[in-house]
This record gives structure tokens, C-alpha cells and sequence, in this order.
């Protein structure tokens, strides 16, 4: 027995068997986990959805109007909320609204919201696939 063995104990060693079998149980878990990987990258039911804020136009004290992109696969509608801020960054106007579906990628949209007091920035909230 060597000073370290006798020090720290000696390990078991793994039969073939035992071995084998580690293997097995990890080439399952990579086959499992890429499998999964590739099943998310090219799952075709998924469509990407994109929105972007072009700007808005303060209308009156209690209207705003809001201009935004969407980018959606042609042929999807898509439904949106749109919100108006105060100078609090408050809440003080929302507007959701169902979008048609477009023959073109991005399409500009633009969107009167009714407020409760002035606003001062609009933009999209979020969007949807109904």
C-alpha cells in the first residue's frame, strides 16, 4: 500500500459492466438533449414576431397617435396593445386592436389612443398571435 492509500483510502475500481453501463446513460442523456435542441430550432408551428417603435404625435391633450412596426410571416394576423405614458412614465392611455394580415413582412401601423390627461410618449405595449 502506497503512503497515499493508506492515507486517503483506495478507490474501487468500476467493473465493465458498471462502466458499460455509464456509457449507455450517457449517451442516452446527449441523444435526449440534442434531439430536444433540434426539435426547438425546427419546430415550424413557431412564428417569430417582432415589433418596433417608430414614434408617436401628441394630437391634443387627450389623444395620442402612435406609430409602430410589426414583423410577422406574411399571411399571420397579429393583435397589439398599445399604451400612452405621462411624464410619471404612468399609464394614462391604452388601445389594443387586431391587426390584419399582410401580405408583407413589416408593415407600419398607426394607432390613436384616447388618454386620460396630456401624454407624453406612446409605444407598443406588446403583441400577439391571436
Amino acid at each position: 500500500m502506497t503512503h497515499l492509500e493508506a492515507r486517503y483510502g483506495r478507490t474501487r475500481a468500476w467493473s465493465r459492466r458498471e462502466r458499460a453501463l455509464g456509457i449507455v446513460a450517457g449517451l442516452a442523456v446527449l441523444v435526449t438533449a440534442t434531439l430536444w435542441v433540434w426539435s426547438l430550432g425546427t419546430d415550424l408551428s413557431r412564428t417569430t414576431l417582432q415589433t418596433r417603435d417608430l414614434g408617436f404625435e401628441i394630437v391634443d391633450d387627450s389623444t395620442i397617435e402612435v406609430v409602430f412596426e410589426v414583423t410577422v410571416e406574411p399571411g399571420t394576423p397579429v393583435s397589439c396593445a398599445v399604451e400612452a405614458l405621462n411624464s410619471a412614465y404612468t399609464i394614462v392611455g391604452w388601445r389594443e386592436t387586431d391587426l390584419p394580415a399582410s401580405e408583407r413582412r413589416t408593415e407600419t401601423h398607426v394607432l390613436e389612443v384616447r388618454t386620460t390627461e396630456r401624454p407624453t410618449t406612446g409605444l407598443v405595449s406588446e403583441c400577439w398571435l391571436p
